[in-house]
C-alpha cells in the first residue's frame, strides 16, 4: 500500500485519534510485558482467482507490517464442485473463534448467508470485517470495499459516451445474491435511464460469478442484439473470452476501430490494465486489492483495541466513512481506468493503480 500506515479520520474538524498508536509505530500489543500479536482469523471466497491472488500477496506483506497473526491455515477456503460455500464460512467462523481468533476478516459469498456467522461472532464479542463484499444481514464492525453502485455508474456512462450512437448496452451481471453484483447493476441502470434515455439495457445474471456462463451469456448478446453498442462485465475474468467471441463472430475490432463494441469491465487488475494498453478492453474500474488487505486488517486491529467510528467521518485516503445496510463502511476510491485518461478517468499508466504495484 502507497503511504503511510495510520488511518485518521475527522469529523467536523475534530480528529479521532487511532486507539492502537502500535500501528502507526510498527509496534507490537503488549499482554503483560510480553510480545503478542493479535489472533485475526480470515475467511476468504476465491471465486476471481486473479483479483484474490493479488488480495493473498498484499495480505501477506502487511500482516507483517501491522503485526498481527493472521490465523485458519489455507487463508482461502476453496469450494467443492458440490460444496456450500456460504454454509462452509459459518463453520469457519466458528472455527476459528473456537481457536482463538480476536477479530475475523471475511468475504462473504452470500450477502445474505453470511448473516448467521455474524450472528454467531457477535455472541461471541467477537468483532468482524468484511472485505470487498458488504452483508445485507447481521452486524459488522467495518465494511472494507469500493463504492459499487459508483462502478456500475461509471462504466456504463462510459460506454454511452463513447458509442457511435444510441443502442443497446450488454450487462453481464455477477451472481445477485452479492451486494455487489446488485449495486453494480443499479448503477448502471441510473446513469441510462436519467442521462442516456435514447440507450437500453439488456441484463444477464450469472450465478456464480461464473466465467464460462458470463461468456456464454456475452455470446448470446452479441448474436441476438443488433443494435449491441457496449458490454459491461461485472468483473474481469470473462473479459479475455468475451474478447475471444468477438473474434470467431468477426465483430472485434481494437479499441477506436470502426464498428468498435465497446467492452468495459471492474476490478482493475493488472490483466486488464495489460488489455486496455494493447488496445482490446476499453477501460475497468480500479478495486484496489492492495487496499482492500491493508485495511482489512488494519480495521480488524482497530476493532480488537476498541476504537470507535461512526457515519460521516473522512479519512486520509481520500474515503468516506458511510452506512451500508445498517454497518459502517471505508468507501475506498475506485477510479475509471482508461488508455487516455479522458472524461475524468485515470491513465492506465499510473503508479498509484494497483495494476501497476507489482
Amino acid at each position: 500500500m502507497r503511504g503511510g500506515l495510520g488511518v485518521r479520520l475527522r469529523a467536523g474538524g475534530v480528529v479521532a485519534v487511532a486507539a492502537l498508536l502500535a500501528v502507526a509505530c510498527g509496534g507490537n500489543g503488549t499482554t503483560g510485558g510480553t510480545s503478542s500479536k493479535p489472533k485475526v482469523g480470515v475467511v476468504l471466497t476465491y471465486n476471481l482467482p486473479g483479483f484474490w491472488g493479488n488480495y493473498l500477496k498484499y495480505e501477506s506483506t502487511y500482516e507483517q507490517q501491522l503485526g498481527v497473526d493472521l490465523m485458519g491455515g489455507p487463508k482461502v477456503a476453496n469450494v467443492e464442485a458440490n460444496g456450500n460455500e456460504a454454509a462452509q464460512q459459518i463453520l469457519d467462523v466458528k472455527s476459528l473463534i473456537a481457536a482463538g481468533a480476536q477479530a475475523l476478516i471475511v468475504n462473504p459469498a452470500d450477502s445474505a448467508a453470511i448473516g448467521p456467522a455474524l450472528d454467531y461472532a457477535k455472541s461471541k464479542n467477537i468483532p468482524v470485517v468484511t472485505v470487498d463484499v458488504a452483508p445485507s444481514q447481521g452486524s459488522v464492525y467495518m465494511i472494507v470495499r469500493a463504492d459499487n453502485n459508483a462502478y456500475g455508474n461509471k462504466s456504463c456512462d462510459y460506454i454511452a459516451s463513447h458509442a457511435s450512437g444510441p443502442g443497446t448496452i450488454a450487462m453481464v451481471e455477477g451472481d445477485l445474491t452479492s451486494l455487489n453484483a446488485r449495486d453494480r447493476a443499479a448503477g448502471c441502470q441510473e446513469v441510462i435511464q436519467k442521462t442516456y434515455p435514447n440507450f437500453k439495457i439488456k441484463s444477464y445474471e450469472t450465478k456464480d460469478w461464473g466465467t464460462d456462463p458470463a461468456v456464454q451469456n456475452a455470446t448470446t448478446a452479441l448474436t441476438a442484439i443488433s443494435d449491441l453498442r457496449g458490454i459491461y462485465v461485472h468483473w474481469s475474468v470473462p473479459e479475455d473470452g468475451i474478447i475471444a467471441a468477438e473474434k470467431q463472430k468477426n465483430k472485434y475490432s481494437d479499441v477506436g476501430g470502426s464498428n468498435h463494441i465497446i467492452l468495459v469491465g471492474n476490478d482493475g487488475s493488472p490483466h486488464e490494465c495489460d488489455l486496455i494498453r494493447s488496445k482490446n478492453l476499453d477501460a475497468t474500474i480500479d478495486q484496489p486489492a492492495d487496499k482492500y488487505a491493508y485495511y482489512a486488517i488494519f480495521y480488524a486491529k482497530q476493532a480488537i483495541g476498541g476504537t470507535k467510528y461512526s457515519a460521516g467521518q473522512t479519512t486520509d485516503h481520500n474515503s468516506s466513512i458511510v452506512t451500508v445496510q445498517g454497518n459502517l463502511e471505508d468507501a475506498l476510491a475506485a477510479p475509471l481506468v482508461t488508455l487516455s485518461g479522458d472524461k475524468g478517468s485515470t491513465q492506465v499508466n499510473s503508479t498509484d493503480l494497483w495494476c501497476n504495484n507489482k
